[in-house]
């Protein structure tokens, strides 16, 4: 009997190497527009033949290709990427101009996209990295693009803890109580980011953590706090729901 399903099988798998070989031609001879456009595809596919030229374009000397380079790197969520990525940072802190801080940013988001817990070790040293370039008077670009990398490591603390990362979210809870109210702030949407897919699992603890800083006398963080409350509460948290329910200024 015949089978009528191995042509097909066979012509999907062609079709698929094609879009592999296209991938690799342009990796190799594409300018960086063309480049961007195939992450995508990258993030599809996931071949193991795109890992050599990726390393090589992340090791290179074109910032913006460093930058495809790592994205395509978080869209395969391979986590043989993570210490090209992480030696590839502490590089990029290096450089100054135009383009060097997308690329740091570009390499936060790569590995907050590839998941691994372990990298909370990675993400708070560059994260008090980030506090004390804010804190100093180097000037206002260089505070306001630490601020901005302070953000992102913390939004991939969030997305490692939405996947069920416990250290990562050990971090933000921690990140509550830090000296700075921006990242007070930043951390406490995160927390309830984490538990969207299991808002009745926060522990009593981390919600009366969270009650006491509605009351912060920074409105950045206090604010900051309602709306975590209010995002577990929109997704089924009980306790969140009765905290609202409770509190005489949310009553109708």
């Amino acid at each position: 009997m015949v089978d009528a399903g191995k042509p097909a099988s066979r012509g999907k798998k062609c079709f698929s190497d094609e879009m592999i070989q296209s991938c690799l031609h342009t990796m190799e001879t594409g300018d960086t527009e063309e480049l961007f456009e195939i992450i995508p595809r990258i993030g599809v596919l996931r071949d193991p033949r795109f890992h050599e030229p990726l390393v090589r374009l992340l090791g290179g000397g074109d910032l913006k290709k460093r930058e495809f380079a790592a994205y395509s790197m978080g869209a395969m969520a391979d986590r043989a990427f993570l210490e090209p990525l992480k030696k590839a940072f502490l590089e990029a802190r290096k450089i100054k101009g135009f383009g060097s801080n997308e690329l740091q940013i570009a390499i936060i988001e790569a590995i907050g996209s590839i998941g691994d817990d372990a990298v909370v070790e990675f993400f708070l040293p560059t994260l008090k990295n980030c506090c004390d370039q804010k804190a100093s008077r180097t000037g206002k670009g260089a505070a306001k693009n630490a601020a901005r990398m302070g953000k992102w490591i913390i939004e991939s603390l969030g997305a490692i803890a939405q996947q069920g990362g416990g250290r990562s979210l050990e971090a933000l809870i921690e990140l509550t109580e830090h000296p700075d109210p921006e990242i007070q702030s930043l951390a406490l949407p995160e927390i309830s980011v984490a538990y969207w897919h299991r808002p009745n699992e926060v522990d009593k603890a981390t919600l009366e953590k969270i009650y006491r800083l509605t009351v912060h006398p920074v409105p950045l963080v206090a604010e900051s706090a309602l709306a975590a409350l209010q995002n577990l509460a929109d997704v089924g948290c009980k306790q969140a729901e009765a905290y609202f329910a409770d509190s005489p200024e949310y009553e109708d």
